[in-house]
């Protein structure tokens, strides 16, 4: 079978651990060589999910306990590979941090804070503000390298070939089979998940965003 271009070079990576050949110009985006991915795992989306597809053909089983972590575990994955190429060349400032970055640097810490206060903030709140507002500055510079992001998105190529896999044995095998490697896959997942260093790091990333966000009574209109 002939492989694609954008195939080759993703097992050239996770083999040898090297793209210093490819020149920047030559080089695809961390975008393309996510896509290939996205689209495999919105296949199985579109078809309901494993869980979805698997409930097609063995309703009567309970599975929703595994399929649906499946789901959620490659769900989480392309997530995070997402952010990764998103933030190549620094976190991007939300909402929030764009007010209270630039407030921080003309009027500095306490005054801020007391104006947080002012606006109807307990002290617990504008110290989590405040601290965010350090982490998006400290962040929105922060480089990450290509070469690793691409290593990431080639070992994570492995994980939805799995599942593509997984997927088209619902229906052609037992139950019990496919509930056994659903298991094993996210068993696999989760591992790589937590040992990823730029996995990792988007995950911290992430959480410190959306943690802020969510926050109910996010006004700064009076600053």
């Amino acid at each position: 079978m002939r492989k694609s271009l954008l195939g080759l070079m993703l097992g050239i990576v996770l083999c040898f651990g090297s793209v210093q050949e490819v020149s920047a110009a030559d080089a695809p985006s961390c975008a393309t060589l996510l896509h290939p991915l996205e689209t495999k795992v919105g296949e199985i989306k579109g078809r309901g999910g494993i869980w979805g597809m698997f409930d097609q053909y063995h309703f009567k089983v309970n599975h929703t306990s595994v399929t649906l972590k499946l789901d959620s575990k490659i769900t989480v994955l392309i997530s995070r590979l997402n952010h990764l190429c998103a933030t190549q060349n620094g976190v991007p400032l939300e909402e929030v941090a764009q007010i209270l970055v630039p407030q921080l640097k003309a009027k500095g810490e306490q005054v801020v804070m007391e104006e947080l206060i002012n606006i109807g903030h307990i002290v617990e709140e504008a110290e989590r503000l405040i601290t965010y507002a350090r982490f998006a500055q400290s962040n929105l510079n922060r480089k990450l390298e290509f070469d690793q992001i691409i290593k990431t998105i080639a070992k994570s190529q492995l994980f939805v070939n799995r599942l593509m896999e997984l997927s088209k044995k619902i229906g052609q095998v037992g139950s019990e089979k496919i509930m056994n490697d659903s298991k094993v896959l996210i068993s696999d997942i989760e591992k790589f998940l937590t040992t990823d260093s730029y996995l990792i790091l988007a995950d911290k990333e992430t959480d410190e965003i959306q943690m802020m966000t969510e926050e109910d009574g996010m006004t700064f209109d009076t600053m």
